[in-house]
Order: C-alpha cells, then sequence, then structure tokens
C-alpha cells in the first residue's frame, strides 16, 4: 500500500467497491446493507445484497471509498440517517435528534491497509462531504475502554472521532456511542 490515501465518492466507482469487497462481500457477505436492514442481509443471497449496494452506488447515494494509488482501500457508507431503519429502530431506547443529518455508520477497511490512517481519512473525506453540504454528521463508533465492548469495530471506534472534533451526545448501548460533528 502507497502512503497517500485519496478518499473519493462511491459514485460512479462500483468497480473499486466490488473489488474492495472481494468475494466474500466484505463483512459476512454484508456488502453494508446491516444498518439498512439488520440481521435480513444473512437471511437473503449475497448476490442480492451485492445488488443492492450496487445500486446504490451507481444511485450516488451509498458512501466513500480511499484509495491509494489505483489500489482500493477502505469503504464508508455515507447517507441520510433517514435511511438506516434497520439502525434506528433497533435502539429504541435512544431518542434519536429529529433532524437528519448525514451518517456514518459502518467502515470496511482491506486488511492488508489496517492500522494505516485509512479509518481517519474517510472520517475526514465525510467531514468534508458534510461541510460542501452544509450538514451535520452522526456516527455510531464503538468504545473499545468500555468494559467488555464488542470487537466488532465495523462501526468504527470513539478515539477516531474525538481526536477530530466529534462530541459525544449519547449512547446507543454501553460500548456503542452516538457522536456529532457540526
Amino acid at each position: 500500500m502507497g502512503t497517500t490515501v485519496e478518499v473519493v465518492p462511491a459514485a460512479g466507482r462500483w468497480s473499486e467497491v466490488r473489488t474492495l469487497f472481494g468475494r466474500a462481500g466484505a463483512s459476512n457477505g454484508c456488502w453494508c446493507q446491516y444498518w439498512l436492514i439488520g440481521p435480513e442481509y444473512h437471511r437473503r443471497d449475497r448476490d442480492a445484497n451485492r445488488a443492492a449496494l450496487h445500486a446504490q452506488v451507481d444511485a450516488a447515494s451509498a458512501g466513500l471509498v480511499a484509495l491509494s494509488g489505483d489500489e482500493p482501500v477502505g469503504w464508508a457508507r455515507l447517507t441520510p440517517r433517514s435511511e438506516l431503519a434497520y439502525l434506528t429502530g433497533r435502539f429504541t431506547t435512544y431518542e434519536f435528534s429529529e433532524d437528519d443529518p448525514l451518517s456514518l455508520p459502518c467502515f470496511y477497511i482491506a486488511r492488508r491497509a489496517r492500522s494505516a490512517g485509512v479509518m481517519t481519512a474517510l472520517i475526514e473525506g465525510a467531514m468534508a462531504e458534510a461541510r460542501r453540504v452544509g450538514a451535520s454528521l452522526e456516527a455510531y463508533p464503538i468504545d473499545p475502554a468500555a468494559t467488555g465492548a464488542t470487537t466488532n469495530r465495523f462501526s468504527g471506534v470513539l478515539p477516531a472521532f474525538m481526536a477530530l472534533g466529534f462530541a459525544e451526545v449519547g449512547r446507543l448501548s454501553r460500548d456503542r456511542a452516538v457522536v456529532r460533528w457540526r
């Protein structure tokens, strides 16, 4: 992997997204559908998950891709929170704000690029996009310092967001923060 990471909108970059996610579809065949449809992604054919993400990328409503040279090394879903029905329906004890911020609910970083600043670059790319459209940005990272915190970190980690100026505004669960920028 090269040292420079460029973050670009995923629109028109299905080839890079497909290459990054590989045959397995990133996280257990999710193809970044989990926060949209929940565990249903496990019950349907992986081809349906892939087709859904392909359509979302083509419609320019899916996210960001991190590139090292021409090589895709990371992905982040970036979408209005209103499109994340499973996320908002799952955490019923949390009172989400009434506005509809851009939401950054999940990441996928190529194994060879982990611990190389790709997640930080993707968060910064999301911040730039939020700034461009005049929106606030919300995310739901895991707090690795919480007792018994999950090791499934696909939603990001709290220290990365805090280092970039996000503010914690609540908790969806003991180990999952809600953070906002702007």
